[in-house]
């Protein structure tokens, strides 16, 4: 169990107490960013050790390595944004439910339809749209008291749609802002790549108004401004906690009259 604390605490690059005891005073050399803080960083060659020698058998590390797995894999599963990446898929598949039972009394409704027929598919088109209404609410009520800054700088479901393409929050935190500015348009990235022609110049944040509803000419500049401000939001929201929203949606109003 005291083994495992210390990985987990190396996995989210923290420096454990035995790595500050050896560097204690001493002029030291480290090979790990994680550890800049303790010693001088420089590229050196490792010495392996052999962790038998040190009273650490092949058994004790196959312990360890079936607890931290299961352990990883149940923090997985019940970490927050996994939550907000179903609830996105979730109301995808709905949306999509319902643009087909629409589609489908559309047709019934240009037709003599006798009423106890296409009764049913009103109802559940009632109910599809109201789930979705409460889906949307969800999402709203977790990414604002979760994700505060990505919330209040581009929308709670813009938000929670960039954390389901990244795949979650640490992994949206850590790309840089050129990939979060085109997240969601993935097959027109890939058709660029296959048969040429102009590259996409945003993805899922098109949806903000103040992208979509900008000139043409003036839509990629703003995109690219918000994409920084999305990937400091996310950095925020996954590592420091800290509600940085006022001071970045000041920037974003500053940067939005000047290129206007």
């Amino acid at each position: 169990k005291e083994i495992i604390k210390r990985l987990e605490k190396i996995r989210k690059n923290e420096i454990i107490n035995e790595e500050i005891e050896i560097s204690n005073g001493l002029n030291v050399l480290v090979n790990d960013k994680r550890l800049e803080k303790i010693g001088k960083y420089c590229e050196i060659k490792t010495i392996e050790i052999n962790a038998v020698q040190f009273g650490f058998s092949q058994d004790l590390f196959q312990k360890v390595s079936k607890k931290l797995a299961k352990k990883n894999v149940k923090s997985e599963l019940s970490s927050f944004d996994l939550q907000i990446i179903q609830m996105v898929n979730a109301l995808d598949d709905l949306i999509q439910t319902s643009n087909l039972i629409s589609e489908r009394l559309s047709i019934w409704n240009n037709i003599p339809t006798p009423k106890n027929k296409i009764e049913p598919f009103n109802k559940l088109f009632k109910a599809t749209n109201d789930e979705i209404k409460r889906l949307e609410n969800q999402i709203e009520v977790d990414m604002k008291n979760h994700y505060p800054n990505i919330s209040n700088i581009i929308g709670t479901l813009i938000g929670a749609r960039l954390i389901s393409y990244a795949g979650g929050i640490e992994k949206l935190a850590m790309m840089p802002a050129s990939t979060v500015q085109i997240l969601g348009a993935e097959k027109a990235l890939f058709r660029f790549k296959k048969e040429g022609g102009r590259p996409p110049k945003h993805g899922v944040i098109f949806q903000h108004q103040l992208i979509n509803k900008s000139d043409r000419s003036k839509r990629g500049k703003i995109a690219r401004m918000f994409a920084t401000k999305i990937s400091i939001a996310a950095k925020a929201d996954a590592f420091t906690k800290n509600d940085i929203s006022t001071f970045l949606q000041n920037g974003i109003d500053k940067k939005l009259r000047e290129i206007k």
